[in-house]
């Protein structure tokens, strides 16, 4: 279940679709959201063995944290709380109890880039029990950002709880810190998701480091943090008070191609555009539908030409850049290689064809920048720059415009 921009609410399985929705515990839930924002159903077809199906149903849970999954289906939920909101609220309870920014360890190997935040400890007592009810009161919010509590230690030695939350490939890291209490008075100030908090400077952290040989070894790329890494702009309630339902906005479903017979080529025209010095070639079939060219993508975000399709794992990248985006619109869609003819010229190119719209949604994904970067794109404010990447021009002009508009005004 997805709302009008596509956030999902709820997944879920069955061999009975029909027969489910009209019972679904979930109903009542839903019909409530669905009075002031358009809920909407998608499915995907797969196998009838329960076991596949219940070994789905968790990964997507785990992929997309849909917020009614972590919900009690009893407790009237009367709205969902975006993530960013969340995140934000709890890390402004933190900084109440002197959370302070341990550092950074960029390096994405088997866990994701993490921040490490950490808590003081007064004795035994500290304020352990304060975070754990900070934290615990954030989980029961109806939203995709739960925190876990991975450890505990043993109540003799103070049960303080260790946990990890992540945002947007983020992971944050927090735990008890012994010593603290004696670096916050010399402290520097960092801002993470727009809270300001107390931070280890570069001195302090290698001193740290010296000391304490086990932080070395277990964060040995750990590093004071620079600039925020998850740069959120502070949520403006009065406007999201006034959003009614003329924000909701209709999606068009994507075309499935039917796959060419064998040794057929399929046959399109194309036409190119020019956004702020950018060119796109957009293909288009015989029944209207605009296509872009994997190679386009490919050369736009990886300045590489004709990638080879074996060593880059083509299909494999672009399913992997698909799932990375906040919506399931595209859940499902066949990337495939195929021989494509174009009939202004009779140019013959092998191909896997993205949906026009698909490739715009790639492009407006802003997970891959930071800083004001990300700051001035997230506001509308960016202004095409000579030196920077094709990329990042064709991001920023995405936010407020669309390619669609360019191609009406062109078959005009």
């Amino acid at each position: 279940m997805t709302d009008s921009k596509g956030q999902i609410l709820y997944i879920g399985r069955t061999v009975n679709l029909f027969k489910r929705w009209r019972e679904h515990h979930r109903f009542k839930q839903l019909k409530r959201f669905n009075r002031k924002d358009c809920v909407s159903i998608s499915w995907i077809t797969c196998s009838n063995d329960l076991s596949i199906l219940s070994s789905l149903e968790n990964e997507f849970i785990q992929r997309y944290k849909p917020p009614l999954n972590w919900t009690k289906v009893l407790v009237p939920v009367r709205k969902i709380t975006p993530v960013e909101t969340v995140l934000q609220q709890s890390l402004q309870q933190l900084v109440k109890l002197n959370t302070t920014m341990l550092g950074f360890n960029p390096i994405s190997g088997k866990d994701p880039p993490t921040l490490y935040l950490a808590y003081p400890v007064y004795g035994r007592c500290g304020v352990s029990g304060s975070i754990r009810s900070i934290l615990r009161t954030s989980n029961k919010k109806a939203s995709a950002l739960k925190w876990k509590e991975y450890h505990t230690e043993p109540k003799s030695f103070g049960k303080f709880g260790y946990w990890q939350t992540e945002y947007n490939g983020i992971q944050i890291d927090l735990s008890p810190f012994p010593s603290l209490v004696d670096f916050i008075d010399n402290a520097t100030h960092k801002t993470v998701a727009g809270i300001k908090f107390m931070a280890f400077s570069h001195s302090q952290l290698e001193k740290l480091l010296e000391d304490v040989p086990a932080l070395k070894k277990g964060i040995p790329s750990l590093e004071a943090l620079e600039g925020d890494p998850i740069p959120i702009q502070p949520v403006d309630h009065s406007q999201l008070n006034k959003r009614k339902n003329k924000d909701v906005v209709k999606v068009e479903l994507w075309e499935e191609l039917e796959p060419m017979a064998e040794g057929e080529a399929r046959e399109m025209s194309r036409q190119f555009l020019n956004v702020d010095g950018v060119e796109v070639e957009v293909c288009t079939n015989g029944n209207g539908k605009d296509f872009v060219r994997h190679n386009v993508y490919w050369w736009i975000v990886h300045r590489e030409k004709n990638p080879d399709p074996e060593r880059y794992n083509i299909i494999k990248h672009s399913q992997s850049d698909v799932n990375i985006l906040p919506t399931i619109r595209w859940s499902g869609y066949r990337f495939r290689f195929e021989t494509i003819v174009f009939s202004e010229d009779d140019v013959e190119v092998e191909s896997i064809l993205l949906p026009l719209a698909m490739f715009e949604d790639l492009m407006r994904d802003k997970s891959r920048f930071s800083g004001q970067l990300y700051s001035d794109i997230e506001s509308g404010e960016y202004k095409s720059k000579q030196y920077n990447s094709a990329y990042i021009n064709l991001c920023g002009w995405l936010q407020q415009n669309t390619l669609f508009s360019l191609l009406q005004s062109s078959n005009k």
